[in-house]
């Protein structure tokens, strides 16, 4: 009996089919995605508002100079104690005033000269006018003397009373212009004084400390000419301490006064405890890095630490502060890096028991940087996936990642 021939059409239909045999066997055992796996479990939970902040000396004193003048050089240097009313900050000799050249000079000799004149003139004005009230007195005293006895009329007696009264005007306008004259003499003798006879002997002016501390910052050191309300010296007491910072101004109304705070990144070995003191009620402007206008308000925080702990610190250094703003000591948590958005809420990938992906729906409350609330859709001890991945599918194989 003949044995059938196999051609070439079976053999292509053969291997087809073990291809499709294959593929189908592959992809029923396709292995499992490698993800990170964590568990919903219970503990603390903080909020913080996060932000850079910067120490300060709570009552800072800058010295201004109160004098216009030529500041010698101050021999003090940052860090040195200071006495009130006792240590010596800074000496300025005062300004001299500017020497007049040969035309000003005629000038303001002249303008004495007619001054001086002029104030003659005025005395004599004021002699004669005195002598004419002086008659205008007697004769108001006469016409009233007979105008009482009935010889003269009243209107004489008013024409008298008028006169006397004139004459004691222009006397007392006199004198008002005179005194004047004498005035605007002393100011253009002023202007002929020269600078070597203003400032011949004239001492320096001493600049003292207000109040006791230390010397923070010596802004004019050299010798220099400076304008009277220059800075000359900044003083304050750094055992004193406060940090401030400003943050954007929809933070600041979720933080209250008396809130813990946690100081950070501030060169030390551990983190500083502090307290909110206040937040300024005024906010303002500050551009950003990235050149947007922001609205910021001032925190300022005050240290509840020792001394000891904080002398390292000084006035203008920079922390991180990490302020409170809600705490739970016992919650479900879930790692917020295994939340994502589906369907506009929040879900998650949880674990079922044969090791497969589920998609939940979660409801969350607050949230940090590193947890979030679980108010509903997950229990404590479920496992879920951080960073799921776009591999990842509802009914999905999956498996820690090693």
């Amino acid at each position: 009996m003949k044995r059938p021939l196999i051609t070439g059409p079976r053999i292509l239909l053969a291997l087809l089919l073990l291809a499709v045999a294959a593929a189908v066997t592959f992809a029923l055992h396709k292995p499992p995605v490698a993800v990170e796996i964590a568990e919903v479990s219970k503990g603390p939970l903080t909020v913080t508002v996060d932000d850079l902040g910067e120490t300060r000396v709570r009552d800072l004193f800058v010295v201004s100079a109160p004098v216009t003048g030529r500041l010698l050089r101050v021999p003090l240097k940052p860090g040195t104690a200071v006495t009130p009313r006792a240590t010596v900050l800074a000496r300025i000799q005062p300004m001299q005033p500017a020497p007049l050249d040969a035309r000003a000079y005629a000038q303001a000799q002249a303008e004495v000269r007619s001054l001086d004149d002029r104030l003659a003139a005025d005395r004599e004005k004021i002699s004669e006018l005195r002598a004419e009230l002086a008659f205008a007195e007697r004769d108001f005293a006469r016409t009233s003397d007979l105008s009482s006895r009935g010889f003269i009329s009243k209107a004489s007696l008013d024409r008298a009373r008028s006169a006397r009264d004139r004459g004691r005007a222009a006397v007392a306008e006199a004198v008002r212009s005179a005194e004047a004259t004498a005035h605007n003499l002393e100011a253009a003798r002023a202007a002929l004084l020269s600078s070597t006879s203003a400032s011949n002997g004239e001492a320096p002016v001493n600049v003292t400390s207000p109040v006791a501390g230390y010397i923070l910052q010596v802004p004019q050191e050299s010798e220099r000419t400076v304008a009277a309300g220059t800075p000359l010296v900044e003083i304050g007491d750094p055992k004193k301490l406060e940090i401030v910072a400003d943050l954007l101004s929809s933070d600041a109304v979720r933080v209250k006064p008396g809130a813990a705070v946690l100081i950070e990144d501030w060169g030390g070995e551990r983190a500083l405890n502090g307290r909110v003191r206040l937040v300024e009620p005024y906010g303002f402007t500050k551009v950003s890095a990235l050149g947007v206008e922001e609205q910021r308000v001032n925190v300022v925080i005050d240290f509840i630490e020792p001394f000891d702990a904080i002398q390292r610190l000084g006035h203008g250094y920079r922390a991180t502060v990490r302020i409170v703003t809600w705490s739970a000591p016992n919650i479900l948590k879930v790692p917020i890096s295994a939340l994502f958005r589906s369907g506009g809420e929040w879900s998650v990938f949880t674990v079922d028991s044969e090791g497969r992906a589920r998609l939940k729906k979660v409801m969350v409350g607050h949230m940090n940087d590193s947890s979030a609330e679980v108010l509903g859709g997950l229990s404590a001890g479920e496992k879920v996936l951080l960073h799921p991945s776009d591999k990842v599918r509802d009914g999905i194989k999956v498996a820690q990642r090693t």
